[in-house]
């Protein structure tokens, strides 16, 4: 079976992708996105937010140079004799570290090619992380790919357990849900994914929404969120 996918490929000079259950000491980075921060991504060029429905499929493989150790000045607070954190309250700035990625490079598969627009006209910055995470797009176009039933994957999330894939195993939200007024977000779904590193790809895999584009040695997993 082939497919028509949207193929884009972006680079940066950082790239910041929080690891969940982590609030204190330094704060480290996941070895490749989770799909919430692409949809976030997609969704910051479209100038709205987007949900899975509004993407539909989607992979990726990611690359970085390495990891490096920045410093950021955070605001610390205390609390009052009462207990409670009021406009007086400052206690003082501190510094807080927090890794991430040096000259990323993402190589994007969507199934929704009407998304092609945001991203040769993107309505905002788009950033991949955090909002000093400025990225670009160094090419945009459509792609032809054909299904197989097992092949490698590198730089990418597969779904946890899955057999010959080895990687960081770790909880990820798949979307985050912002449409109801005067509420935060919330998690749409998690997922237990591994986290397989571009240097180190997986052997033969077997695993649905499996393609090869132009004769890639490696496979691309689209991601289905149903």
């Amino acid at each position: 079976m082939t497919k028509r996918l949207l193929h884009v490929h972006i680079r940066g000079w950082t790239a910041t992708f929080r690891m969940p259950l982590l609030y204190s000491g330094t704060g480290l980075t996941s070895p490749v996105p989770p799909y919430s921060t692409l949809i976030g991504m997609i969704g910051c060029m479209a100038g709205r937010d987007l949900l899975p429905q509004d993407v539909g499929k989607i992979g990726y493989i990611f690359n970085s140079e390495s990891k490096a150790i920045d410093l950021e000045t955070t605001k610390r607070l205390s609390m009052n004799e009462k207990g409670e954190l009021g406009p007086n309250t400052r206690k003082g700035d501190g510094i807080a570290r927090r890794e991430f990625h040096v000259n990323p490079d993402l190589h994007l598969y969507i199934e929704n090619i009407d998304l092609r627009q945001f991203f040769e006209e993107p309505i905002n910055i788009p950033t991949i992380g955090r909002s000093q995470d400025i990225c670009w797009m160094e090419s945009v176009n459509e792609v032809h790919c054909e299904s197989k039933d097992e092949g490698s994957v590198r730089g990418t999330l597969v779904p946890f357990p899955t057999n010959g894939a080895t990687g960081l195993i770790l909880l990820l939200p798949d979307w985050f849900n912002n449409r109801t007024t005067g509420y935060t977000r919330t998690i749409g779904r998690l997922g237990r994914y591994q986290a397989v590193s571009y240097n180190s790809p997986t052997g033969k895999i077997k695993l649905r929404n499996l393609f090869t584009v132009d004769g890639q040695d490696y496979c691309v997993y689209l991601h289905d969120f149903n």
